[in-house]
């Protein structure tokens, strides 16, 4: 049985934009470059980072089990619904009652759920289980510590 990994938000497409200054340079990870002089108009985060509104959600990760993806405790992560999953995707799937989120493997006669982690075993989908894929993650949101 898995307790809930994370809480979903819908996101709301009537809500005013979330908009951000936008540097137009492409930014070097050598010297610094005088990016004042390279800002430009303001980039809309709901129209880079959502494609269907109205099947986008937000989520806040507990757990451990995708540390080695980049993914950490506390991260957000952006699931779209309308996208289909494929083997290699990143997913949030409901097993047995709770969220999780790993990357999905198909094969010819089953499929599973793996960590990125490997303290975390597989998962594998089995016809007794309440269990189904239930969004692709589009995006990973965490802060630089």
């Amino acid at each position: 049985m898995h307790t809930p990994a994370l809480s979903l938000y819908l996101l709301d497409p009537s809500a005013p934009a979330a908009s951000l200054n936008r540097i137009q340079a492409p930014l070097a990870a050598g010297f610094p470059s005088p990016a004042d002089d390279y800002l430009e108009e303001r980039i809309d985060l709901n129209r880079e980072l959502i494609q269907n509104p109205t099947s986008t959600f937000l989520a806040r990760v507990r757990g451990e089990s995708m540390r080695d993806a980049g993914l950490r405790d506390g991260d957000l992560v952006l699931i779209d619904r309308s996208r289909s999953p494929r083997s290699g995707s990143m997913v949030l799937a409901w097993v047995d009652g709770g969220f999780t989120v790993k990357y999905l493997t198909l094969q010819a006669d089953r499929a599973l759920l793996r960590a990125a982690n490997p303290d975390f075993p597989d998962l594998e989908f089995h016809e007794d289980e309440d269990a189904h894929i239930w969004g692709v993650v589009t995006y990973i949101i965490h802060q630089q510590t």
